[in-house]
């Protein structure tokens, strides 16, 4: 990789962990991600998450706010990566780490791990000298249901330790009886 593509990247991933902490700390007010996050979000922009999808500038906007009025958490990052395609004018970012919903915190923080995926175009510096500019067009953010009934005091270690192990055998009877009736050799 060249000195400058490095460059670019070391610049995004900076950029891209900083937008990552605006969005996912609800202590941010909203005019602050307004000032600081809005300037990188695309007319088209969308958002996904398992439950829901809306696309646009000003939906994404008063998205983000609500749910900053709305909840409490913030964001742990583990790991963050930026790629850019051949080329270099497009790439993608990914963020990996763990959401920490505070909703009751006073009875317990609930950790939710999470990968968030933004998918950007590059614009030009608008200066000599300047930085390139991500500009965001998809913005997706993805958790498992299994984590989610894992994390929950008391049901996640019956769903860990029985549900889980229990369904494990299921499934292993159930391929044994298909072979068995498909005619195949046991694996035994």
């Amino acid at each position: 990789m060249r000195r400058v593509e490095r460059t670019l990247i070391q610049s995004l991933e900076e950029r891209f962990r900083r937008i990552t902490e605006l969005l996912y700390d609800t202590r941010v007010p909203a005019d602050v991600l307004d000032e600081e996050v809005l300037p990188f979000l695309a007319e088209d922009v969308s958002f996904t998450d398992p439950w829901q999808r809306g696309a646009g500038r000003e939906t994404y906007r008063r998205g983000a706010a609500g749910f900053h009025c709305m909840f409490s958490f913030d964001f742990d990052i583990t790991q963050l990566n930026v790629q850019l395609e051949e080329g270099g004018l497009k790439g993608r970012a990914i963020v990996d780490g763990v959401m920490n919903l505070k909703q009751f915190s006073w009875l317990y923080t609930y950790p939710l791990r999470t990968i968030l995926v933004y998918d950007f175009t590059l614009l030009a510096p608008t200066s000599p000298g300047g930085d390139f500019k991500p500009l965001i067009h998809a913005h997706e953010e993805m958790w498992s249901f299994g984590d989610m009934i894992a994390a929950v005091p008391g049901v996640g270690w019956v769903y860990k330790n029985l549900f889980r192990r229990g369904f494990s055998y299921g499934f292993l009877a159930a391929s044994a009886l298909c072979r068995r009736v498909k005619g195949m050799p046991s694996l035994s």
